[in-house]
């Protein structure tokens, strides 16, 4: 019988970050996943390297990778045939925007990249400490992004986080990884969950200048905030997109008609 050809060698995928506080798991996941989303279609079927291979190459353990692979599995871009290995899914017809909006986000076909603005640390407003649930005076850490997608500037993200948390994410990641990717590592895996809310606003003028539009320019405002497996808040989160750049569509059956 012949061997399912590979979805992608190990080795046109970028190493690990080994002196970022975010777990190996994550960083995994990450990168095997942008690595299917870039064409899972043309992939569907194809087998992934095996657990063994794949923690050869990383110099990681096989539960590190088994463990990514279980993120991969919980949002639907692997199977898992007993015996047979791992393979890339089908693309679904529906999605989970909770567990996914990050993705959903990225208009597909287009390569995207992140600017890192600023991050600082600052006092919260009393929203943010009640959420956070910190004591009066404590700070939070504020992370300024711009997203691009073919080097045209699509939306702008602000983010708050407890300090310790912040620590576990490196500059480096916020030049490369999209929001989600710190949520794997900052609830410890899939079992978090998130709150989140989605509206129109118009850009005033520091936002229009930030995302080189017009001041009064329609914006999609995606507010949101992630909860670890306890339900503990660990990052508060708006990310604004320009309407003229933002397209989002799906599919999903229809039911109880």
């Amino acid at each position: 019988m012949l061997s399912p050809q590979l979805a992608f060698r190990l080795n046109d995928l970028e190493a690990l970050d080994t002196a970022s506080r975010m777990p190996l798991y994550a960083q995994l996941a990450d990168l095997l996943a942008r690595r299917i989303r870039s064409s899972q279609a043309a992939l569907v079927g194809r087998a992934l390297p095996s657990e063994v291979e794949t923690a050869r190459h990383f110099r990681i353990s096989r539960p590190t990778v088994r463990q990514a692979m279980g993120e991969l599995l919980s949002e639907g871009l692997i199977v898992r045939g007993r015996g047979r290995g791992t393979f890339v899914a089908a693309p679904q017809a529906s999605r989970n925007l909770g567990r996914a909006f990050e993705f959903e986000s990225i208009p597909a076909n287009h390569k995207v990249r992140f600017q890192l603005l600023r991050r600082e640390r600052v006092k919260p407003d009393e929203t943010i400490r009640n959420l956070f649930d910190l004591a009066p005076g404590e700070q939070v850490e504020r992370i300024t992004r711009l997203r691009y997608a073919d080097d045209v500037i699509f939306a702008l993200e602000e983010r708050f986080l407890p300090l310790d948390k912040g620590a576990m994410i490196s500059d480096r990641m916020l030049q490369r990884e999209a929001g989600i990717v710190f949520v794997r590592g900052l609830i410890g895996g899939g079992a978090g969950h998130i709150s989140f809310r989605v509206r129109a606003i118009a850009a005033d003028a520091d936002i229009a200048k930030l995302m080189r539009a017009k001041k009064g320019a329609p914006l999609l405002s995606s507010e949101h905030t992630y909860y670890d497996r306890a339900g503990k808040a660990v990052l508060y989160g708006v990310v604004l997109f320009l309407g003229d750049r933002y397209d989002v569509a799906f599919q999903a059956p229809v039911t109880g008609v």
